[in-house]
């Protein structure tokens, strides 16, 4: 058995989007493949998968089963594992130090993760950081995310879409400097934001534009679903979408640099209305280029290939001994009125305590 152990996130977001399909493609594969999630019952009602799914705050596992571990939080949920073997999943580069100080090294072939047996690298940019970040020979297994086949162009319009939550601020100094050219005309912003998917992908799909404000990504998924949405796009790579984001294909932008932003975004907007054979060419490439490298089949290719690995007999990978794991909600804040008094009991005492040892230190 394989499991996944994943966060109890309030909606689904990309990275447990990702940790679904991987199970599910698993699972097609005639593995036994399994989210955990800690809350008992535990479910997105709204979230259409397949993906079987476990759920309690600790779980037996036997002999020759797999964990593997999101790099959410850096080292901080080693322990978690009691020593055992685990193979992470990588989404993003800056979660694999977030625990860690500038004094310190961090123990083991992967960073803080003595006990990982082997890393799985979800873009070009993941996969360049873990090679510098592991020991030399730690087997890395490159997976790329599936860009969902619901990401389809239609009809286009002159409407430029946006996801205002991340670099907001550039974002809106870019909009603001095409409203204050006086050349909008007509053309609309489009917010992207408290949507269902259905409803971001019916939006890409009529946007011309898509301005897109990467930052700190490990693949930088709403960019390249608006590419796989027949989306120009202008914006940031965010250093994981520059393995798409390119010349031929989009306008790359310097970080920060809202003045190029809004002069490639007028660019882009006069070639929809004046030039649009360059206009459909450019976007025609970048959707190629998405759809080529994030399908459904090359997902399913490349987990067939390292898992093929991780289970072989003999692999490190395999938990040598039958054993009862805890998953990060053991460890959570509680959420019950009663549990929440009483934690909050605890440490009104605890530091009642701390100060009586303090007068007779």
């Amino acid at each position: 058995m394989i499991r996944f152990m994943a966060p109890d996130l309030p909606t689904p977001s990309g990275g447990i989007k990702v940790i679904y399909r991987y199970v599910e493609h698993l699972c097609a594969l005639g593995h036994d493949a399994r989210v955990w999630h800690g809350t008992p019952g535990f479910a997105y009602d709204s979230w259409g998968s397949t993906a079987p799914v476990d759920t309690g705050v600790e779980l037996p596992f036997d002999a020759g089963d797999v964990l593997v571990m999101p790099e959410t939080g850096g080292s901080r949920w080693s322990f978690l594992s009691q020593g055992r073997p685990v193979v992470m999943l990588c989404q993003g580069m800056d979660f694999v130090f977030s625990s860690s100080d500038f004094f310190t090294d961090e123990p083991g072939a992967y960073p803080g993760w003595p006990q990982a047996t082997a890393a799985i690298a979800v873009s070009d940019a993941i996969h360049t950081f873990l090679d510098r970040a592991c020991h030399d020979g730690f087997p890395l297994h490159d997976v790329p995310v599936q860009i969902e086949d619901w990401f389809q162009p239609a009809a286009k319009e002159r409407r430029i879409a946006l996801m205002p939550r991340r670099r907001r601020e550039d974002l809106l100094g870019a909009v603001q400097l095409v409203r204050r050219s006086g050349r909008l005309d007509g053309w609309e912003i489009v917010l992207i934001d408290g949507m269902t998917q259905q409803q971001v992908a019916e939006e890409l799909g009529r946007a011309a534009i898509f301005l897109f404000g990467a930052e700190r990504e490990g693949v930088g998924l709403p960019g390249a679903e608006a590419m796989a949405s027949g989306c120009y796009v202008v914006g940031f790579t965010g250093d994981g979408a520059k393995e798409y984001m390119l010349p031929e294909h989009a306008s790359v932008i310097a970080d920060s640099d809202v003045v190029d932003m809004c002069d490639r975004t007028l660019e882009a907007m006069h070639w929809f209305d004046h030039d649009r054979d360059r206009f459909d060419a450019r976007a025609s490439r970048g959707r190629d280029w998405v759809r080529s490298r994030h399908s459904a089949d090359l997902v399913r290719e490349r987990l067939d290939a390292a898992f093929a690995a991780i289970t072989a007999p003999g692999s490190p990978s395999l938990l040598p001994e039958a054993v009862t794991l805890a998953h990060y909600q053991a460890h959570a804040p509680a959420t019950d009125a009663y549990n929440r008094a009483r934690v909050a009991v605890r440490s009104a005492g605890r530091r009642v305590l701390d100060r009586i040892e303090e007068r007779r230190g």
